[in-house]
C-alpha cells in the first residue's frame, strides 16, 4: 500500500509511509478474522515481512518514517507528526487479535 494516488488510479507517490503500512497491519488481521477469506491473511504476511525487513530499525529502534520506492528507508523516526502510536496501536491491536484467536 503506497502513501498518495486517486481513487482507482495507479499510485503518484510510490513511497510507503509507516502509518500506513502499520493501519494496513491491523485492518487486515482484523479483515481475515471476520471473513476467513485468505486475501486478507495473505496482505496481512507481506506487509508485516515488509515492515519488518525495510521500516524496523532493529539497530537503533523505532520505525523509519517512509521507505522509498527504491526500497531506501528515510525520514525522521520521530517529530511533532510521527510518534509512536500507529506502530505501537497497531502492534497491541494484533498481539490481542491473535492471543485471541490462538485460545479459540
Amino acid at each position: 500500500f503506497y502513501y498518495t494516488g486517486k481513487f482507482r488510479m495507479p499510485a503518484d507517490d510510490r513511497s510507503k509511509s509507516w502509518w500506513v503500512q502499520a493501519e494496513v497491519i491491523v485492518s487486515a488481521l482484523r479483515m481475515y478474522r471476520q471473513t476467513n477469506d485468505p486475501r486478507y491473511l495473505a496482505i496481512f504476511e507481506s506487509t508485516f515481512d515488509f515492515v519488518e525487513t525495510n521500516l524496523v530499525d532493529w539497530q537503533v529502534g523505532e520505525w523509519h518514517s517512509t521507505v522509498t520506492a527504491q526500497g531506501v528507508a528515510q525520514g525522521d523516526k520521530a517529530n511533532a507528526w510521527k510518534a509512536g502510536y500507529h506502530n505501537g496501536r497497531s502492534m497491541i491491536e494484533c498481539i490481542e487479535i491473535l492471543k485471541a484467536w490462538k485460545s479459540q
